[in-house]
């Protein structure tokens, strides 16, 4: 069965039109590592700093950002990522670690970091670029960064509590997981905050785990 593909919505404040999607290109996250960022977070709203907190749920690993897509794109959007996916073999990565951009001296956005020693990541979202790019998606000006955001700071209200709180959990160490997949997602924006729905999954080739994934 076709997944369904929500009309409108809005996220960050950006209007989508009848016909148009918000969309992106992303690794799904398991429980274990949810709960983990869950945790973070409970400790770093104690700092009481002004800030936005992702709902742990909702915290993915963005591979490419795609924006306003339109519907009668998305096809061809799925044709041109399955086959990275399909050849990709799965690998390991660590959620671990605390920092802030663009610094903790002016922290904008909070977030985790991965550690991903196969070196895995990097390629397969140059691969996504390079897949998409023909389509009409450019490619990203900035180098690929690996993170998962936990919040993003609205004012200088409680900065300096909140950099201190990032501090002391920056060499934090969370849990193991395979990424085996990804997925074409659509943002909602919705009064209790985005949503995110599936629209197309890509499984990784079924062969053999790499080797050098994190254990």
């Amino acid at each position: 069965m076709p997944l369904m593909l929500i009309r409108g919505g809005r996220e960050e404040g950006m209007e989508t039109r009848a016909g148009e999607i918000r969309a992106f290109i992303a690794v799904e996250l398991p429980e274990a590592v949810k709960e983990y960022l869950s945790t973070l977070s409970d400790e770093l709203k104690r700092a009481r700093g002004d800030v936005k907190w992702v709902r742990p749920e909702s915290i993915h690993l963005t591979l490419k950002f795609l924006g306003t897509v339109r519907l009668e794109l998305v096809p061809a959007l799925e044709a041109a990522a399955a086959p990275v996916f399909s050849r990709e073999q799965s690998f390991g990565l660590r959620a671990g670690g605390l920092g802030a951009f663009p610094n903790l001296g002016r922290p904008r956005v909070i977030w985790a970091g991965l550690e991903d020693r196969s070196g895995s990541l990097g390629p397969l979202a140059a691969s996504v670029e390079s897949a998409v790019e023909p389509l009409g998606f450019p490619r990203e000006k900035r180098s690929f960064n690996p993170h998962l955001t936990l919040g993003r700071v609205r004012s200088d209200a409680g900065k300096r509590d909140l950099a201190e709180a990032v501090r002391h959990r920056m060499d934090s160490v969370g849990p193991s997981f395979t990424v085996d997949h990804a997925a074409l997602f659509q943002s909602i924006l919705k009064p209790t905050g985005a949503e995110y729905r599936v629209v197309r999954r890509f499984d990784f080739s079924p062969g053999a785990v790499d080797e050098n994934r994190n254990d």
